[in-house]
């Protein structure tokens, strides 16, 4: 009988407490606490804005106008970013160069992001995407409906116009979207000349498109993307990636179009900055509350990070182990220097922490955590501990949790 040697081996994230959460596994927890944070900066969008088309139309343009900025200059740049674009995606040169090749980064992006579905058409005139799953879908329909702004950037970009030239050479919709209640996300693009339709307003993306969608029986639906199911996602001319660059992408990107991009729009609806992060404040820390309410959400914390029973429920480093946790699946790297029965210490470079996308730094990750993990560790653990962020001006600082009293908690 012949015994295997050895154990195959797979990458993983360890929890504090020793615990091995498998690649796959961390990058669908990745997505989603991305698509948590995204999602709490659209609460703050909608109290600064009681109005869903001023709101929706504003970011709307703010994400249409990033991703043009993509190909920045002139004509002769514009020529060089799109013959990058069709070296790394590996379209042959018989095949007509216009915007419909402007699906390959939506479909693409959609498969790092875990947003797992499948390709119906792709054709010069028509393309449909269908999609199962997203990550993001506890967002809403405002951010629904800025996909299809950067999407049409993308057809632009791609039908290869003067640089910032919005042609609109397809009507673009997404005529279902699970963060309204569909089963689906679908996103039908139609070429404008070829179907004889109008161009749309920001506001105009929603709706049906001219030819009949495919709907994709449920036993033949999936759960993952292309990275998760197979280890690496294919395009439609044959280029892969792999597991591991989608995970280094969705750490970097998730954060740019799901909170960089709409935060551009949401920080001019607010009086000023002072407001803005008042607000900001209060929404993160409501929702760190919220998470850990319920007995069993903390049951099911300690059974995903494995913590051993002799730690009990008032410990910080259930806090700690958590919070962690979260950093390492979003592959920010950071060290403890405290974790004991007094309190918790987590070192990370502040770059780091704020840079996940070096073009984007965004100081709302630290303010938006710090005031979230304040607020979950009071339900978590205890309100006798707190969570706060040191040396957030330095180099490095630190994420802290122990006992530090707060007359006025907030």
């Amino acid at each position: 009988m012949a015994l295997r040697e050895r154990l195959d081996t797979h990458a993983c994230v360890e929890t504090a407490f020793g615990k091995l959460i498998s690649e796959k596994e961390a990058y669908r927890y990745s997505t989603r606490t991305i698509a948590a944070f995204s999602a709490n900066i659209f609460q703050l969008m909608r109290i600064l804005n009681p109005s869903w088309e001023d709101r929706t139309t504003a970011i709307c343009e703010i994400a249409n106008m990033m991703n043009m900025a993509a190909c920045a200059g002139g004509k002769g740049e514009l020529d060089q970013y799109l013959n990058a674009f069709y070296d790394e995606w590996n379209i042959p040169e018989l095949c007509k160069r216009s915007a419909w090749l402007g699906a390959i980064w939506g479909d693409s992006g959609d498969e790092y992001e875990n947003m797992a579905g499948r390709v119906i058409q792709f054709t010069e005139n028509r393309v449909e995407k269908e999609l199962d799953t997203c990550p993001w879908d506890i967002v809403g329909s405002e951010m629904c409906n800025m996909t299809t702004a950067m999407f049409t950037a993308n057809f632009d970009i791609a039908a290869g116009g003067e640089h910032g030239e919005t042609t609109n050479d397809v009507q673009l919709n997404m005529c279902e979207a699970r963060g309204c209640g569909n089963p689906h996300c679908r996103v039908v693009a139609e070429r404008l000349d070829h179907f004889d339709l109008e161009h749309q307003d920001w506001l105009d993306h929603m709706q049906q498109p001219t030819m009949p969608v495919h709907d994709t029986p449920v036993e033949r639906r999936v759960h993952d993307g292309q990275g998760v199911r197979n280890g690496q996602y294919v395009n439609a001319f044959g280029e892969e990636k792999s597991l591991e660059w989608e995970y280094n992408w969705v750490s970097a990107m998730g954060w740019v179009w799901s909170v960089s991009f709409p935060l551009i729009a949401i920080r001019d609806m607010a009086e000023n900055d002072d407001e803005f992060e008042r607000l900001l404040k209060i929404v993160f820390s409501t929702a760190g509350k919220n998470a850990f309410i319920d007995p069993f959400a903390v049951e099911g914390l300690r059974s995903w990070l494995g913590v051993p029973r002799e730690i009990g429920p008032n410990d910080p480093r259930l806090m700690g182990a958590y919070v962690k946790n979260i950093i390492d699946c979003q592959l920010c790297p950071c060290e403890l220097e405290a974790f004991d029965e007094d309190g918790v210490v987590i070192r990370v470079s502040t770059d780091d922490f704020n840079g996940r996308f070096p073009m984007a730094p965004l100081d709302e990750i630290t303010m938006g955590y710090e005031a979230q993990w304040s607020g979950a560790v009071k339900t978590m653990v205890s309100p006798e501990w707190s969570c706060w962020f040191e040396g957030k001006d330095d180099e490095f600082m630190t994420i802290n949790v122990g006992r530090r009293v707060d007359s006025r908690m907030q």
